[in-house]
């Protein structure tokens, strides 16, 4: 685990946004057949990690909301 964290910081933005996307389906898969798993070891890591960056969760939805507006059949 450690290897591949460190071979992520290693990426500059772009590559890291690709392999995000990239990853994402895996992640998907991880938890598909459990969502109440992702909500609940998922969802508390990702809301400490957005309020120690500054973020709120109304801050979150209106950019996530705006977002969805800008993609054709969202």
């Amino acid at each position: 685990m450690e290897k591949v964290l460190n071979d992520f910081k290693a990426l500059s933005k772009d590559e890291k946004i690709a392999f995000m996307k990239a990853a994402m389906p895996l992640m998907g898969e991880a938890f598909g057949n459990d969502p109440r798993k992702m909500m609940g070891e998922m969802m508390p890591f990702c809301m400490n990690m957005m309020q120690s960056r500054g973020m709120d969760m109304d801050r979150m939805r209106s950019m996530m909301k705006g977002m969805m507006g800008e993609f054709p059949g969202a």
